[in-house]
């Protein structure tokens, strides 16, 4: 809680109850007798408090306490709830097992690359300095697939299904054969940008075949990433859930930001990845651009009169 000991104890009180109201009061039995279903509602508890009712625009708002973490919240909640006091002296333990429990849950994300393949947008942390990519857990009855995309339109603004937000109404408009002027403008009139006439957007939904994964040694937290190929690198990135994500950033990959989690673990594979996709694409490399270049450039042997071909500009890093 933040050391504000003026604030109104009856605006407190009640804001309180209907937080309870709403997230513990309706529990069902076997719920309030797991300590992790009690803690996931009591972390959907306390953004609902800060968000909307400590951030409400009003009078009363401004005298009530923050809590700058779910623990202390949890805590005043126990306290609060006479659902929960009877779990009182086992609160320290309760959390502890539900945090070692929420450290080890798979989580699912999206990388989004650029249409040349050597750039990735990435995430930086709500009032923090860290970079990451977009991600996060599964909801009940949710594919891992429709998390990565569901939490990537959350935390960006864009959606790789095209289901929502900006992305689903330019794919609507291409279905009706309208051009969208705002993605030739955002890729810079770049004729390549769609490589089959027949797709309607830049990018492919979410494939199976693009799946990055891997495991953490520590806690044995699977990682896994959908590769989404074709991201307009001016997209309006805007973050749909609030006090997640502050902003959202293309970066090359010769020059990551180093303060960075849960990124390096993919860059290799991420790497090997975009190889196979420029072969199928018939697009050469970074670096196999740069060696035709140099090459190009160079003076002919007697030997070798044959002039070196234009050689098209590509992307993996």
């Amino acid at each position: 809680m933040t050391n504000n000991n003026n604030y109104d104890k009856q605006a407190f009180e009640e804001a309180f109850d209907e937080v309870h109201m709403k997230f513990i009061l309706n529990l069902p039995d076997e719920e309030l007798a797991s300590s992790d279903r009690i803690f996931f509602q009591l972390e959907q508890a306390w953004w609902f408090y800060d968000d909307f009712i400590c951030d409400a625009n009003t009078a009363t708002a401004k005298k009530l306490p923050r809590f700058k973490h779910m623990k202390p919240f949890s805590l005043a909640m126990f306290n609060f709830s006479p659902l929960l006091q009877p779990m009182l002296d086992e609160f320290d333990t309760m959390y502890a097992e539900f945090s070692k429990y929420k450290r080890s849950i798979s989580t699912y994300g999206t990388i989004l690359l650029n249409a040349e393949g050597t750039k990735i947008a990435l995430c930086r942390n709500w009032k923090g300095k860290s970079w990451t990519l977009p991600g996060g857990k599964v909801n009940q009855n949710e594919s891992g697939k429709d998390a990565a995309a569901r939490e990537t339109y959350e935390e960006t603004g864009f959606d790789p299904d095209s289901e929502k937000g900006l992305c689903f109404e330019w794919r609507e408009r291409r279905e009706r054969g309208e051009i969208v002027e705002e993605l030739l403008l955002l890729n810079n009139n770049n004729d390549d940008y769609f490589q089959d006439e027949e797709e309607l957007l830049p990018w492919k939904s979410l494939q199976d075949g693009d799946k990055l994964v891997y495991t953490e040694k520590d806690t044995n937290k699977r990682r896994t990433c959908y590769v989404c190929r074709g991201v307009p690198e001016n997209f309006p990135f805007e973050p749909v859930a609030r006090k997640e994500v502050a902003e959202v950033a293309f970066y090359d990959f010769n020059s990551l930001p180093k303060n960075n989690y849960g990124l390096m673990p993919f860059i290799g594979q991420l790497k090997r990845w975009i190889k196979r996709d420029n072969k199928k694409r018939g697009i050469k490399s970074r670096e196999e651009s740069r060696a035709g270049s140099r090459s190009k450039n160079q003076t002919p042997s007697k030997q070798h009169n044959e002039t070196s071909s234009p050689t098209r500009k590509g992307s993996a890093p």
